[in-house]
């Protein structure tokens, strides 16, 4: 019977039940940090500048953040003008965690404008503009080797359900990363302990 009611329990088990279990069981810890990436637009390799914010529940994470790029390239007759810029909401799912390693699932939706000129002499041949609705999926990791520092490297798909043409496409990333929790812990014990000597 034991078995059997494990087994029942196992399978009704769903991602949800996890994130609705982080959500009311761990307090939150608020996170800031930069969240770049290298990707592709309109058959270009940009680099995707980004900021987030929000709250780590162990768990999972909920992130808001502002992304945005620029590509310009002149040639001898030719000129390309091409970008986008979007707020976006994250949500991540951590896959496997421990203090030095870290596997998370990461989830996004946005809101935001995307543009293409391009001006061939002195004809404009292409001068678009509109909005683009990006959702992201990716698979990011994370190994800490100093206790503020380590290497994230991660990757994923971005596309628009609206004005995809060269919009959709995929990223990566990798470098180093900040633990700005960690820090933000210590400085706090540092202070009430300065604070009571």
């Amino acid at each position: 019977m034991f078995f059997l009611g494990f087994g029942s329990a196992h399978a009704s088990w769903a991602p949800r039940d996890s994130v609705r279990y982080a959500l009311y069981a761990n307090s939150p810890g608020f996170r800031v940090g930069l969240d770049g990436r290298n990707s592709f637009l309109n058959g270009h390799a940009v680099r995707v500048g980004g900021l987030r914010f929000g709250f780590d529940y162990k768990k999972i994470g909920v992130y808001t953040g502002y992304y945005n790029t620029n590509f310009v390239e002149f040639g001898a007759t030719d000129t390309i003008h091409t970008g986008f810029g979007y707020v976006s909401s994250t949500l991540e799912y951590s896959l496997y965690r421990t203090w030095r390693f870290e596997v998370v699932n990461t989830y996004q939706i946005g809101l935001g404008n995307a543009f293409d000129r391009r001006i061939s002499g002195t004809d404009v041949t292409r001068n678009f503009q509109g909005v683009v609705v990006p959702v992201e999926a990716g698979l990011s990791g994370t190994v800490r080797f100093l206790r503020y520092f380590g290497f994230c490297a991660g990757f994923g798909i971005r596309l628009s359900p609206f004005n995809s043409y060269g919009f959709t496409g995929t990223y990566y990333s990798f470098g180093l990363t900040f633990f700005t929790g960690t820090m933000y812990r210590d400085a706090k014990k540092l202070y009430h302990k300065l604070k009571r000597e």
